[in-house]
């Protein structure tokens, strides 16, 4: 019993210390049109060009991001439960969980050690950031603008969706249409997108024209470097298109200088398209606010 104590107070911290990889995280005539929600996107993936002149290929190029937005899974919500394993130095701590989604209002991890009870939540709404230590009552809340990372580089909500959902999206903005398109970059299998010190790139499978991975790396001048990369495998069948079934968060980072990685990785189990739960988590009066400084420096002391 003590050893489960044990094991449930170290995911409870753990749940708490998440949220620094988010913040590190956590963006011719052309045939392209694009509804306004960037969960939906859906694009026209005519070609009427068969040569490879500059304004053909640039068509064709486009042609290839509207495949592979378009085969990007369009349902409005999710509920999966999870194996959830965070990984740091000489720590490997896995613990069973749910992951559930609401487009355009919440994306939310919750642990459940043994499924006995929840000890930690992690909450992205359009407004805020929530993670709940529910062990030790602790909570931290803060907005996207509080954060100079996320908001200098436009790594928000939209973009922090767009990451969970497996689809490609371009910083700051809230749909991707015909001249959000012309901003990106496609070579190959790879799509690529700079801004400022933020240089994104995405791999695709070009026989199923799919989003495998996603990368954001920050260069900074005194700050140093840092990336958070996301990968994507295990693709199963939900709502009739393919959606990975396991993703892998890294985050790594240099910007107190010392070299930091640390991975967390989510194995998604009967995926479900329910809608039927509430998307508001309303925090006790018993619960203590802590800084987000506080957390970082927590997370940069693990081994």
């Amino acid at each position: 019993m003590n050893m489960i104590r044990k094991h449930i107070r170290q995911m409870a911290k753990m749940a708490l210390l998440l949220s620094p990889l988010v913040f590190a995280a956590c963006g011719s005539k052309k045939n392209l049109v694009t509804e306004n929600n960037i969960g939906n996107n859906t694009v026209n993936t005519t070609n009427t060009g068969s040569s490879t002149t500059p304004s053909e290929a640039k068509v064709s190029n486009s042609t290839y991001l509207a495949k592979v937005i378009n085969n990007a899974s369009t349902q409005n919500a999710m509920v999966a439960n999870i194996d959830f394993n965070l990984k740091s130095g000489k720590k490997d701590i896995t613990v069973d969980g749910k992951l559930s989604m609401k487009r355009g209002e919440v994306v939310r991890i919750q642990l459940t050690p043994m499924g006995l009870m929840e000890v930690g939540r992690l909450e992205f709404t359009k407004d805020s950031v929530l993670i709940m230590d529910r062990i030790h009552k602790q909570y931290l809340k803060s907005s996207y603008d509080q954060v100079s990372f996320l908001k200098n580089n436009g790594i928000d909500f939209n973009a922090l969706q767009a990451l969970f959902w497996n689809q490609l999206f371009l910083p700051g903005e809230k749909s991707l249409g015909e001249k959000q398109l012309d901003a990106f970059k496609v070579e190959g299998t790879n799509i690529s997108y700079q801004k400022g010190k933020m240089d994104y790139l995405w791999k695709t499978d070009k026989e199923v024209e799919q989003l495998i991975s996603a990368l954001a790396t920050y260069t900074g001048t005194s700050s140093g470097k840092s990336s958070i990369g996301w990968d994507y495998s295990d693709f199963k069948t939900f709502g009739g298109k393919p959606f990975p079934a396991y993703q892998l968060i890294t985050l790594d980072t240099n910007a107190r200088g010392s070299q930091k990685v640390i991975n967390v990785g989510l194995k998604l189990k009967s995926m479900k398209a329910d809608s039927d739960w509430d998307t508001v988590t309303k925090v006790s009066g018993k619960y203590k606010p802590v800084k987000l400084e506080d957390v970082i420096n927590q997370i940069l002391k693990i081994q």
